[in-house]
């Protein structure tokens, strides 16, 4: 099935093939001499024909020393995004042993897995015409550790690495690891979703390298905090890293200027709250939420026209966006015939507004909805077109 009007909007394909065990680096895990082969899943829609498609790359979580690619929430991410129309591959990185656990072991495992995220991409990238990869459309998605990994591996340049990197061994250089085949290939992807992920330095995050983000977190997470503070502090207090959560993030991006981004803040949420703890079994409802934020984050940053009717996009305009209060909507083209047709729904597919008005702009009074994401659709003379409005 090729590309359709509903791709990556909503599931076009019912079955997903999985190719397992697909090594794409070595590299020396922490207190080893030796190095160790790490391996991704790669999903792809059964049957697709499109020769370039998006790629999201997981990475599961477990604290710098537990978890693996084939977690139950990295699986369903990638079996959900390949019906999807995606590609997915959910990666191993560099694990810590218990063994060796001490603050200045996970700062340096937390930075391997940062370059095992880097060599993922460019592993992918170097192969894309085997893999079918559109090379300018490669997300991230992680959980807790892997969230820090991706925003380590995004944003930490050489002279803003934590000083236990350079001790013997020094860890070298973010995008060093790997193999050789795909050295000369560059780690820069088009967004990041980080779920309850967090930074050690704030200061790590600029203008210059900025992609895009979407992050969830729980107000309630202890694990890695959503504001800021050592993680695990409760079981492990001062022994894993000091860290700075989604929400001092957010307020950092606000800083420096960056408006392309969104903060989901869940009330009352702990770390990982879309897993029943111990069992690590999702709960579906929660999990469903956490996909649609992520789907449609991901939906609202391809670079291409995802259907049909896209061509004409350039002449809708919402601004401004994100916003707070009043949102305009408009569209450059006069369509007399008949009324236009405006209506904007939540992430969810709950009606938020709807109205119809014979000229081509109107204004919508966002000031009382939550925030999050929202999308309006706009119709006339079998013309539609949909936005992304993003309300603080």
């Amino acid at each position: 099935m090729a590309q359709t009007g509903q791709r990556y909007a909503e599931p076009v394909f019912d079955e997903v093939d999985v190719q397992t065990e697909i090594p794409f680096s070595s590299a020396i895990k922490e207190g080893d001499t030796s190095p160790t082969t790490l391996y991704l899943d790669f999903y792809e829609p059964q049957g697709d024909t499109l020769s370039a498609r998006p790629l999201v790359i997981t990475v599961f979580g477990g604290a710098f020393v537990a978890g693996s690619r084939d977690y139950v929430d990295m699986e369903e991410y990638c079996t959900r995004l390949a019906k999807h129309g995606y590609a997915a591959a959910s990666i191993d990185y560099r694990l810590l042993s218990f063994l060796n656990i001490s603050n200045k072991a996970l700062i340096r495992d937390a930075y391997m897995a940062a370059q095992d995220v880097s060599s993922a991409i460019r592993f992918f990238k170097c192969h894309c015409d085997e893999y079918r990869i559109d090379t300018e459309q490669v997300f991230l998605l992680g959980n807790s550790a892997g969230s820090i990994a991706i925003l380590c591996e995004l944003f930490m340049d050489e002279d803003e690495r934590p000083v236990e990197t350079f001790e013997d061994p020094d860890l070298g250089l973010m995008h060093s690891s790997g193999f050789d085949e795909y050295a000369g290939f560059s780690p820069a992807v088009a967004g990041a979703v980080p779920q309850w992920g967090g930074v050690m330095d704030l200061n790590v995050i600029d203008v210059e390298e900025y992609v895009p983000l979407c992050m969830l977190h729980g107000t309630e997470d202890t694990n890695v905090p959503y504001d800021s503070g050592y993680c695990y502090n409760g079981m492990l207090p001062g022994v894993m890293p000091f860290m700075y959560g989604s929400h001092p993030i957010a307020e950092r991006l606000d800083e420096i200027g960056i408006t392309d981004y969104e903060f989901h803040s869940f009330e009352g949420e702990g770390h990982a709250f879309y897993f029943i703890p111990l069992v690590f079994t999702l709960i579906e409802e929660k999990f469903d939420t956490c996909f649609a934020i992520a789907r449609d984050f991901l939906y609202g940053h391809l670079n291409y026209p995802t259907s049909i009717l896209d061509r004409e996009e350039e002449d809708v305009q919402v601004y401004p966006n994100p916003a707070t209060d009043i949102v305009t909507i408009s569209f450059d083209k006069t369509m007399a015939d008949e009324p236009f047709r405006f209506v904007v729904i939540d992430i969810t597919g709950r009606k938020m507004f709807a109205n119809e008005s014979s000229t081509s702009k109107i204004e919508v009074d966002i000031s009382q909805w939550p925030s999050g994401v929202y999308f309006v659709r706009i119709e006339c003379n079998g013309f539609s077109s949909s936005r992304k409005i993003v309300k603080r």
